[in-house]
């Protein structure tokens, strides 16, 4: 048996957004280049990317985990 399954099964939740044409066109132009053929993964990987990097949120999420551990306990 294989150690790793190339086929995981990832929750996957349908959205609708608008967005500008100017952006849309820059995302369209960027998987062209990028070879994404798959806007969800693209979409997917730039919120990680926000997420990994904004310090604001990272310090949000830190306390509001810390508030939840209180109360908790």
């Amino acid at each position: 048996m294989a150690i790793i399954n190339g086929s995981r099964f990832q929750k996957k939740d349908k959205i609708k957004a608008s967005i500008s044409s100017d952006v849309a066109a820059k995302i369209t132009e960027y998987c062209a280049w990028a070879n994404i053929d798959d806007l969800g993964f693209f979409i997917e990987e730039a919120a990680s990317f926000v997420f990994a990097k904004d310090r604001d949120w990272k310090q949000h999420n830190k306390a509001t985990k810390k508030r939840a551990e209180k109360e908790v306990a």
